[in-house]
This record gives C-alpha cells, sequence and structure tokens, in this order.
C-alpha cells in the first residue's frame, strides 16, 4: 500500500503459508461498533527480547514501515471476536467505511528494460496479436518474447517453443497475448521468477531501454476488475479468520484506488512489495483448496474503502507487524501529520496472534553505531517511548564529526535503513 511507501507487503501471503475511475457512489457504511466479546487492542504487556551483545543495545518489535493496520494484529484481533470494522477503526484513527463504485481496469507493471520474457500456456490456448498479425499459442508450450533488430528496424520479436519467430513489432508498438480464464506463467524478465494469472491479457512494448511487461485486468463473469485482482492477491495466508480478511481487503482496496492513472483510465501498480504483493491464480487456487474464505470476504466487502473525516480516501497503510503499537506517521517519514496515522497499542491483539517478529533485539559497538549514522564517534543518542506524544521528534543523535560537536536528529525510517532493522518501532536500552 505500497504508496509512496513501499507499503510494507509482506511475505505472509505465499500459497506454502496456506494458503475504475473516480467516485460514482459514496454511499456510507454502517458506523463501526465493537464486536460483541471484541476486547481492547492494548493492555498486555510484550516481552522484551534478550539482551543483545554490544554497547548500544536496540530494542525493537514488528516487521514493516509500522504505520496503519498490523496484518498479525488483525489476525489476534479476529482470533479475539473483533470484526473487521472494529480492527479498521481501532488501526485508521478517526476513519470510516464508505462505497464507491471502483469499475475500471487493473493494469500490473511487471517489468521494465527487460532483455526477454516468456509466456507459458498453461490450461489453455493463448491468443497473440500486433497491430498487423495474429497467432494462437497451443496448451502446454512456452513461447518467448525477446529484443530485434530486423531490416534495421528496432522492435521485439515472438519466438515459438521451437525457435521460429511468429511475429516482429517495431519499439513502441503493442504485442499482447490474451487469455482470459486460461492460466498461463508470466516470466517478466525470463527466468525462474514467474506471475501464474487467469486474468486477462499481458502486452510487451520495446523500446531502447528493453522490453515493458505488463498484465491488464479486466471486468468479466459477473466481477469487476478491482474483484478480480483482490482475489489473487498474497498479502496474508488465506487461512486466516475471515474477519482478518475481511480487514485486509477493504484495506488493499483502499489503496488500490489510490492508484488511479485519469491518462490509462485504469488502476496502476506493481505486482510486488513496491505495491501490494499479487500472485493471482496461485492464491485463488490454494483459497479453493481451503473453502474459499478470501473470496467470500472480497466480495462480501464489495466497493467498501476507507475515508477520512472529510470523505476522503485514506493512504491505507499496512505491514506485517507492529509488535505492540503502531507508528505516527511523522515520526516513521517526518515532514507533516496524518490525522488518521496515530499510535495505536495493538498489544493484546498482537499476542492474540502468530507473530513471529513481535520482539527482537540488535546489538553493536559504539564505533559501528556512529558510522552508520556518519559521524567519528557518539555521545548521546536518544528516541522516545513507544506510544508517547514526543516520538514524533525522532531519533537524536549527539557525536563529533571532524573533530567538531554535532546533533542530527532521524526519521523512524531512516534509523531503520541505517541500522538494518526490521521496523521503526524501537527504543534504546
Amino acid at each position: 500500500m505500497r504508496r509512496p511507501r513501499s507499503i510494507a507487503a509482506t511475505v505472509l501471503g505465499t500459497a506454502l503459508a496456506v494458503l475504475a475511475g473516480p467516485t460514482v457512489a459514496n454511499a456510507a457504511v454502517a458506523p463501526v461498533s465493537a464486536a460483541k466479546g471484541c476486547p481492547s487492542p492494548g493492555g498486555s504487556r510484550i516481552s522484551q527480547a534478550g539482551v543483545p551483545k554490544g554497547a548500544v543495545k536496540i530494542y525493537g518489535g514488528g516487521w514493516g514501515h509500522g504505520m496503519g493496520m498490523s496484518q498479525y494484529g488483525a489476525q489476534g484481533a479476529a482470533r479475539l471476536g473483533c470484526g473487521y470494522k472494529t480492527i479498521l477503526k481501532t488501526y485508521y484513527y478517526d476513519a470510516s467505511l464508505s462505497r464507491k463504485s471502483l469499475d475500471a481496469p487493473v493494469v500490473l507493471n511487471l517489468a521494465s528494460g527487460a532483455s526477454s520474457s516468456k509466456l507459458q500456456a498453461v490450461t489453455g490456448t493463448v491468443r497473440w496479436a500486433s497491430p498487423t498479425r495474429h497467432v494462437v499459442q497451443p496448451t502446454g508450450s512456452t513461447w518467448t518474447v525477446a529484443r530485434k533488430t530486423i531490416g534495421g528496424r528496432q522492435g521485439i520479436a515472438l519466438f515459438d517453443q521451437a525457435g521460429k519467430r511468429r511475429m516482429f513489432v517495431q519499439n513502441a508498438s503493442v504485442m499482447s497475448a490474451a487469455h482470459t480464464g486460461k492460466v498461463v506463467n508470466v516470466y517478466p524478465y525470463g527466468g525462474s521468477s514467474a506471475l501464474s494469472t487467469r486474468y486477462d491479457r499481458a502486452a510487451y512494448i520495446g523500446s531502447g531501454a528493453g522490453i515493458k511487461v505488463t498484465e491488464t485486468i479486466t471486468a468479466s463473469g459477473g466481477y469487476t476488475a478491482v474483484q478480480k485482482y483482490l482475489m489473487g492477491l498474497g498479502e496474508v495466508p488465506v487461512s486466516w479468520p475471515i474477519e482478518a480478511l475481511k480487514a485486509q481487503t477493504v484495506a488493499a482496496r483502499t489503496y488500490l484506488s489510490t492508484k488511479y492513472n485519469a491518462d490509462l483510465k485504469a488502476y496502476v501498480l506493481s505486482a510486488g512489495t513496491a505495491d501490494q504483493v499479487y500472485r493471482g491464480y496461485a492464491v485463488e487456487s490454494v483459497d479453493a483448496a481451503y473453502g474459499g474464505n478470501w473470496r467470500k470476504a472480497v466480495i462480501a466487502t464489495a466497493n467498501q474503502v476507507i475515508v477520512d473525516g472529510s470523505g476522503r480516501t485514506i493512504e491505507a497503510l499496512y505491514s506485517s507487524s507492529m509488535g505492540g503499537y503502531t507508528e505516527n506517521r511523522e515520526y516513521v517519514w517526518g515532514n507533516y501529520e496524518i490525522s488518521y496515522l496515530k499510535p495505536v497499542n495493538d498489544s493484546r491483539w498482537d499476542e492474540a496472534s502468530d507473530n513471529p517478529y513481535r520482539s527482537w533485539s540488535v546489538g553493536m559497538t559504539r564505533a559501528a553505531f556512529a558510522k552508520k549514522f556518519g559521524f567519528d564517534s557518539v555521545s548521546s543518542y536518544s528516541v522516545a517511548a513507544r506510544g508517547s506524544a514526543a516520538r514524533v521528534n525522532g531519533v537524536k543523535i549527539t557525536g563529533k564529526i571532524d573533530g567538531r560537536k554535532v546533533t542530527k536528529t532521524f526519521t523512524g525510517a531512516q534509523a531503520r535503513y541505517r541500522l538494518g532493522l526490521k521496523s521503526p518501532g524501537f527504543t534504546f536500552g
């Protein structure tokens, strides 16, 4: 969700883990109310990780950017009996749900600057098209798109499994592969990493920088493109409680709704952690095997998005886990406050989850610590306690640079990057 962010998309959604344009309607959904038996999110004490070696001791919790909804926190909340509306209301302060029509196609950017790309037809034939030609790729075969110069013209060519050239277009022209309802494996950069999907059309465009590969999802079969996209999203395991899945689908739909490209008349984003992790058919097939709760969550929350007090769609950030507290946007990224990204004590919900990164610790020498922040030596370093108002002041470090005493302040994200931590959710011991 990804996002200025890379929205912390996480590794939670693997199958092995078990797995529109501007608003047309804006009807308010029923106000959020606490679910029967749903406990408050905080109030528990998160146990601290073991004491690390080194003069500088860092204690933290969670994994990801630390803002908005905790995915593991949502899992724990659902286990404790909380509904998805309560989960979302808790993590997105002073926000509410609205219905917005999201009817545009979804375009996934899979590659840019590739030298070659492959497409395997898994469950049916694929129809390739260029401005002047059509060819059909048979089931079970793997065809390749590669950069090629023919008669002095630079472009991209399509080769069948036997190596025969079947199509050629000059740079800037589009070569597409339609496969609606038929599973294909798209290898954007021609290697072993593939996206398995049955929606709807892969497209290839050549340029001097290489091949651009996209996958376009369109409405069909009674589902919007956004619904079809969400059904293949791999952000959390499909085996999680359905209320946690509903919370995730609403957050993901909200994030996607902010990616509308008016020129293309489509929602445009990547299929990886720079935005949201889309795994397509790999998620759909596992979900079907486990009862289809992810699909049910997508359908049950149709068109629901999260809006702020002024009715504007929010930047619905989420990440794997927070380890007891979510973070204020000002602390993590600095610059300005976002009203709905406030610190939330979610320790009770987190403890009810399977979070493997609830608490962790890192230690290092003072010399190593100083070097990471560009100091020759450090005399003091501090950051306010998690959940406190003073935390927005960031991480303050005082030391010497070229013989001069200097004090610098870093955002949580900057400190996390320099220290190589799992999240900005840390304090010094």
